[in-house]
C-alpha cells in the first residue's frame, strides 16, 4: 500500500491520498503547479493523458509528488491544492487546531463546564453541521480514575480489594 501521508519541506506532513490517484485532467492540473516550482518532472508529457499510461504510472506519480511535497511547506501545499480544488489535508498537532481558523469559524470548539475544577475546557464539537438534529455534548469528560471501581470492579470483575491493590502500587 502506498504512503499517503507525506513529508513537507518544513518537517510537517500532508494527508494526500486521493492525490495518489490521479486522472489525467487532474494529473495536468497538478503538474502545472508542480512546474510553477521547477518541480513537474516529466508529468506535462502528453504520454500521461493516456488513460492506461496514467493508470500504469501511478508509482511515479507519487515520487515525484512526494519530492514536489518535499520543497514546500505544509500549508503551501494544503492552501495550494485547495486553489486546484484537490483533496489533501494538513496533518496538524492538537495545538495547532485550537488555532485552526476554519475549526473557528465553523464554530467547532465548545467549552464544557468541569465544576470540580472551577473552569471550563475547551472540547472539540460536531464532526458534521446537522441542521435537523443539533448536536450537543452531554456531560464532560470522566476525571482521571472517575469510573475505575464501575469499570474494574462492575464490568471486569475485580474484589475492591484487588482494586486496592492496584491503586496503592500506582498501577491505577
Amino acid at each position: 500500500m502506498a504512503k499517503t501521508q507525506l513529508i513537507c519541506k518544513d518537517g510537517k506532513y500532508v494527508n494526500a491520498a486521493v492525490m495518489t490517484r490521479l486522472n489525467p485532467g487532474q494529473l495536468r492540473v497538478l503538474a502545472e503547479w508542480m512546474d510553477e516550482h521547477g518541480l513537474a518532472d516529466d508529468l506535462l508529457d502528453e504520454k500521461y493523458q493516456d488513460p492506461t499510461v496514467n493508470a500504469d504510472s501511478q508509482p511515479h506519480f507519487r515520487e515525484v509528488l512526494a519530492n514536489f511535497f518535499a520543497n514546500i511547506t505544509r500549508d503551501e501545499v494544503f492552501h495550494g491544492a485547495q486553489k486546484l480544488g484537490g483533496n489533501i489535508g494538513a496533518v496538524r498537532a492538537p495545538d495547532e487546531l485550537l488555532d485552526d481558523p476554519h475549526l473557528a469559524d465553523r464554530g467547532f470548539w465548545t467549552e464544557v463546564e468541569y465544576p470540580e475544577l472551577g473552569e471550563s475546557l475547551k472540547h472539540p464539537g460536531p464532526a458534521a453541521i446537522f441542521n435537523g438534529s443539533p448536536w450537543q455534548i452531554s456531560r464532560r469528560a470522566p476525571l482521571i480514575g472517575e469510573h475505575n471501581e464501575e469499570v474494574l470492579c462492575g464490568e471486569l470483575g475485580l474484589t475492591p480489594e484487588e482494586l486496592a491493590v492496584l491503586s496503592e502500587g500506582g498501577v491505577i
